[in-house]
């Protein structure tokens, strides 16, 4: 993913934030989601782990 296609997704998601909190709360959400997905594709592309294999999230 090129930086242009990230600053139009910045530029999309910071339309909707009116306050410093709803600033806190995309970034809070943004990062989990990253973290989360990170952590999946290292469990599944790395340790060999696919979906259903009974990891507890």
């Amino acid at each position: 993913m090129d930086e242009t296609t990230i600053r139009n997704m910045a530029t999309e998601l910071a339309k909707g934030l009116k306050t410093p909190k709803d600033l806190n709360q995309m970034t809070a959400i943004f990062k989990k989601f990253m973290i989360e997905t990170a952590l999946n594709t290292e469990l599944s592309e790395h340790l060999g782990y696919g979906t259903g294999c009974g990891i507890a999230k």
